[in-house]
């Protein structure tokens, strides 16, 4: 069950890379949009499972720990697919 709405994440970040990607060719600014939004989530994510690894208790480390793996593999994925865009785009 995890593993399918992590996938499930994956693959809509993935989505939402590529609808930030095209947005992002029609705007000709200088940031990018998809490395905003997954570098942010990316931080997030990292931080969350830095608290959780602190938190010695029973199910308040599990559960900040699962939340904060179901941000990062898709801030991960989606930060790699952005980055890929703007390379061979």
């Amino acid at each position: 069950m995890d593993i399918k709405i992590i996938l499930g994440t994956i693959i809509a970040a993935l989505v939402l890379a590529y609808i930030f990607h095209s947005v992002q060719r029609k705007r000709n600014s200088d940031k990018h949009i998809g490395n905003k939004v997954f570098n942010i989530g990316f931080v997030i994510s990292l931080t969350i499972i830095a608290i959780s690894i602190l938190v010695v208790g029973g199910w308040d480390g599990m559960v900040l720990g699962a939340i904060g793996a179901y941000l990062l593999f898709p801030s991960l994925s989606g930060l790699i697919f952005t980055k890929l865009l703007i390379r061979y785009s």
